[in-house]
């Protein structure tokens, strides 16, 4: 069979992204085993050859993976959609604003990343770290070494090794058999499938970058923890990890944070954590870090705990993996909305897992004799002891977020059938409040304590006020607030009370020295984290109850009448406290704008303009349209709203503005009316204004000897707009008959039926849609209360975080640069 030639493709850049997939992977590789031979020797025989080609080969790995990333954006921004990652990831319509997202949506592009940012942080330590660069070194090289076969797509024998970013489309398994592409022009209208709608975001440019970089700083506590187990430096470690633990604390908290504005902001469940896999697979090894740095902290005053410290370091960096393994291995494909799918390297990442899992292992058995003999018992007044307590508490909280989360995993393993849970967001708050009410508490405590032994007295002395305040106010809010929950009223307490003491530790204790404060700063910022999630969900109200008249259950059981109102255009209903009139649509490329008017009344019944709110649904016929939040945001409360339901072709002009049939009308209201009396609808104000004898015969096709009388009405809707309609009572032959006059934009028909000679009053009967062929939607409205408090405290932490990293970087004698 004739070989295809194919016409107009870019074939330079997929040579060159996959001539530096390979150079990256064996840089790595090379480094690992320079590296390795170089920490083997000691320290005053250091084999500073070994050391150089090492640190050489670890330069020429990073200039690849910059050149990987290069190409990928290079290809991807030009729109060669002959390579299939650019094809399966990105469109010629995308804004450009996006292209970063494209970037990192797939597997290899997110590895990459991962990569990317190993590379930045490994060129600080090779410059940095001292004489720990070679142990620590090996470390890097070779997760890089890891990393990058992730990149290489190859076959070893039956085996496929990696996913290839630079593979072309017509030589791609899933893709090559497509009929477009047996075409030699193929590529001359080809377009791409496009970027998923939930990526869609500001957001998802700056969360991914965020994030990764927060799975690459737990890389380098760990690799410290390995150089000291493996060279025996015990005493020596933690010094230069310690501000690594906390930079990792900062920033991959913030990565997690920024996902939870990113759900808030692009996401339609309703909130800011919905406690996903892929949400929990990232707050573990976060959680267990920040027990990490707690601990290592006890071993550098007391020099206690060094197992319980090499662990957890150790079991942080695991846990990315495992995560990893979790949302990469296509096990929660069906339990999770961020998932990846499987690109068959699930194989890969599970050796990739258990290959550091049994490193770890070996070296914490090997050295358990040595890490362990200076285990003492803590005074139970002492700080040490709570500050263990606590790392404790966060591990037996993120084991059962783990396990839960496992579940898929377990399953598949054992051959069981455990059932996720059925509300899992309140199955882990069942389990996680409380876990917050102690660590809350003990932030609030434990820095009263002193190293050693502390007198009960004297702290409980310092902590009167605070408790004082803290008592008050939380019997203030849960009678204003009615919060008459045991556990949300003893963590709000425990969160105040975090607040007020760590503010009057810094004020009382560090004479308000902000250098010296970080640590307090970073739990008040923590606490408010707790303290807004609970006001803003425990106390979140639904507001958009179905005043509409229409029963949208029948559209199906997610439509429920009472969380889901339904608004016709330009109609005007009452949800909550506000007014809402919907005004129409905005299509701009695939985004639809439901533009929607909020008004109050005030106490002389005018109706006040407030905002207008332009939720989103994202159209996207390949994947399925996205709905996107829009909220209107106060200093003390949120208005969220998405669409729950929008027809996605607009309503055609005839159907607007045409007749309405009479089977979409039931009659409302009747009266016997004079010209200037008023008539009620459900949303609108009808004045007869005058009546008069109708002479238009032709219109109406009556006669010279037939009685025509129309009637004037002016209608005017909650929003003062006005229309004006006409209806007709005319006698053929004795024979009454009325014409109605319909209002389509008002969703309403008038009939005449009949006038009284003797009084000179019409008869008129109004009808109302029930279901207006109009342009519709249904809409669904949350309150969240205080949740500025929640958002202040992300700000806060990271801010009290970044000054603790400041002042440990200050107190030792390890220089970052």
């Amino acid at each position: 069979m004739e070989e295809i030639q194919y016409l107009n493709e870019h074939l330079l850049p997929g040579k060159l992204g996959n001539f530096f997939i390979v150079l990256s992977f064996t840089a790595a590789l090379l480094s690992t085993i320079a590296y390795f031979f170089a920490g083997k020797s000691s320290a005053s025989t250091l084999d500073k050859s070994w050391q150089n080609i090492g640190r050489t080969a670890f330069y020429i790995h990073g200039v690849s993976i910059f050149g990987i990333v290069g190409t990928l954006f290079y290809i991807i921004l030009n729109h060669y959609f002959e390579y299939q990652y650019a094809w399966q990831h990105s469109s010629r319509d995308l804004p450009l604003r996006y292209i970063f997202s494209c970037f990192w949506e797939g597997q290899e592009g997110s590895f990459l990343l991962w990569a990317f940012w190993n590379v930045v942080l490994g060129v600080i330590l090779s410059r940095k770290s001292k004489n720990f660069e070679a142990p620590v070194m090996t470390i890097f090289s070779s997760v890089q070494v890891f990393l990058t076969s992730m990149l290489l797509g190859i076959y070893i024998f039956d085996y496929h090794l990696g996913s290839n970013p630079f593979i072309l489309l017509r030589e791609h398994p899933d893709f090559m058999s497509l009929p477009f592409i047996q075409s030699p022009s193929y590529l001359s209208n080809l377009d791409g499938r496009g970027l998923n709608p939930l990526l869609q975001n500001y957001w998802m440019t700056i969360h991914p970058p965020v994030l990764f970089l927060g799975f690459a700083s737990t890389l380098v506590p760990f690799a410290f923890a390995m150089g000291g187990l493996w060279t025996k430096r015990h005493t020596e470690w933690i010094t230069p990890a310690l501000p690594w633990a906390y930079f990792s604390i900062m920033i991959f908290g913030t990565g997690i944070l920024l996902g939870g504005a990113w759900a808030y902001e692009s996401l339609s469940f309703g909130g800011f954590w919905a406690w996903d896999p892929v949400e929990n697979s990232s707050l573990v090894p976060w959680l267990i870090m920040v027990g990490a740095a707690h601990v290592m902290l006890i071993y550098k005053s007391r020099k206690q705990s060094l197992f319980t410290a090499y662990t957890l370091t150790v079991l942080s960096f695991l846990l990315v993996l495992y995560s990893t393994f979790l949302t990469r291995s296509g096990v929660l494909g069906d339990s999770s909305v961020h998932a990846f799918t499987d690109l068959g390297m699930s194989g890969q990442l599970l050796v990739y897992l258990l290959f550091y899992v049994f490193l770890a292992a070996f070296f914490l058995l090997k050295n358990y004799k040595s890490i362990s003999n200076n285990q003492a018992d803590d005074n139970s007044t002492s700080r040490e002891f709570w500050m263990l307590i606590a790392a404790l508490v966060l591990l037996v909280s993120s084991f059962q977020i783990t396990f839960t989360t496992s579940i898929p995993v377990i399953n598949k393993i054992l051959g069981t059938n455990l059932a996720p849970p059925v509300d899992a967001v309140k199955h882990y708050n069942s389990w996680q409040i409380p876990f917050a009410i102690i660590i809350s508490f003990l932030m609030a405590v434990t820095l009263f304590l002193r190293y050693k032994h502390s007198d009960i007295k004297i702290v409980f002395k310092k902590l009167l006020i605070s408790i004082i305040i803290s008592v008050v106010v939380t019997v203030i809010v849960v009678f204003s607030l009615k919060l008459y929950n045991a556990f949300l009223i003893a963590l709000f307490f425990s969160s105040f009370f975090a607040i007020v003491a760590n503010i009057d530790y810094i004020f009382k204790v560090l004479n308000g020295d902000v250098r010296k404060a970080g640590a307090s700063i970073a739990h008040v910022g923590f606490a408010m984290i707790l303290l807004g999630a609970l006001v803003a969900t425990g106390k979140s109200r639904i507001i958009s109850q179905n005043t509409s008249g229409v029963d949208i259950s029948k559209l199906g059981k997610e439509f429920n009448n009472m969380e889901n109102i339904m608004l016709a255009k330009n109609d005007t209903l009452k949800m909550g406290e506000y007014f809402l009139t919907y005004k129409g649509r905005r299509i701009e490329g695939v985004n639809h704008y439901f533009d929607i008017d909020y008004f109050t009344r005030n106490k002389k019944g005018k109706y006040i303009y407030k905002f207008t709110l332009s939720p989103i649904v994202q159209t996207n016929p390949r994947m399925g349209n996205s709905a996107e939040p829009d909220t209107k945001h106060y200093w003390h409360k949120d208005v969220y709203t998405h669409i729950t339901y929008a027809e996605m072709e607009p309503a055609r002009e005839e159907q607007q503005h045409g007749n309405q049939t009479d089977d979409k009308f039931k009659k409302f209201a009747s009266a016997s009316m004079l010209p200037g009396d008023t008539l009620f609808g459900s949303k609108s104000i009808i004045v007869l204004e005058n009546i008069y004898k109708e002479t238009d015969s032709l219109k109406y096709h009556f006669g010279h000897n037939d009685i025509a009388i129309a009637a004037k009405f002016r209608i005017t809707d909650i929003r003062n707009n006005t229309f004006v309609a006409n209806p007709v009572y005319i006698i053929k032959g004795n024979v009454p008959n009325s014409i109605d006059e319909v209002v389509n934009e008002m969703g309403l028909k008038l009939s005449f039926r009949n006038i009284n000679p003797q009084t000179g009053k019409i008869d008129i009967e109004l009808y109302e849609s029930d279901s207006p062929n109009q342009e519709f939607i249904i809409l669904k409205a949350i309150i969240f209360p205080f949740i500025n408090i929640l958002w202040l405290g992300c700000l806060i932490m990271i801010i009290g975080t970044s000054i603790a990293i400041r002042e440990r970087v200050k107190k030792t004698k390890y220089n970052l640069g």
